[in-house]
């Protein structure tokens, strides 16, 4: 799943790393799940103008038996922030196996996914 992060500010930022992200039920806050764990891939660091975007990729592996937990939202957090953002899925489900064994279930890529002009 590809992920937009848009630099609403007016002046440009840089960002370099893996966002935080944790995914989540309907109601946004109350029904958490797995924390998404970092893959083994670079971060570049990229370099976003106002109005630009940056975007990263979150992996996940669906559930297959049937019993799995389904969430409609995510909690980001950008990389060297503290503060995250609940995002929408806009319909979408993801659907994670419901017990969680020794390997993650969810995974993130860093920032970087750029269509910008800095990189």
């Amino acid at each position: 799943m590809v992920v937009n992060l848009k630099n609403t500010g007016s002046t440009t930022c840089s960002m370099h790393g893996f966002p935080g992200v944790q995914l989540l039920g309907a109601d946004g806050l109350g029904d958490k799940g797995p924390d998404a764990a970092r893959t083994d891939t670079t971060a570049p660091t990229v370099t976003i103008a106002p109005g630009e975007e940056t975007r990263f990729l979150l992996h996940y592996i669906p559930d297959t038996s049937g019993s799995g937990k389904t969430y409609t939202r995510l909690a980001v957090t950008p990389p060297n922030e503290t503060v995250f953002d609940v995002m929408n899925l806009d319909g979408l489900n993801i659907t994670v196996p419901a017990t969680t064994g020794n390997a993650p279930d969810v995974y993130v890529d860093p920032v970087g996914y750029h269509t910008g002009t800095g990189k």
